[in-house]
């Protein structure tokens, strides 16, 4: 049995210029941005635990926190998460049709 696609938050308090652009083009390999230093990201347990190795080798843990949020399951996160003001469309949230 498959695992299912599970929503992370992932936000980010990084001290550095230079090691807070690593941290933001890694995570834009992973997941969406809908903050400016908030993304959502989208995927398995195994994913997770790449994306948790590539950022600790981008931050000095002394000095740099990143926060990651476990929503639970992609279509349970939905209804989670809201808004206020300008809505963000991610790209897991619509329909899609798969051939």
């Amino acid at each position: 049995m498959s695992e299912s696609v599970r929503r992370l938050l992932v936000a980010y308090d990084i001290s550095s210029d230079k090691r807070r652009d690593k941290v933001a083009v890694a995570l834009q390999s992973y997941g969406e941005r809908v903050q400016y230093s908030v993304f959502v990201v989208d995927g398995k347990p195994a994913d997770f635990v790449r994306m948790r190795s590539a950022l600790g080798k981008l931050i000095e843990e002394s000095e740099d926190r990143i926060l990651i949020c476990d929503l639970g399951s992609r279509e349970a996160a939905k209804e989670r998460v809201s808004y206020l003001g300008r809505e963000v469309s991610l790209t897991g949230d619509s329909s899609a049709l798969i051939v």
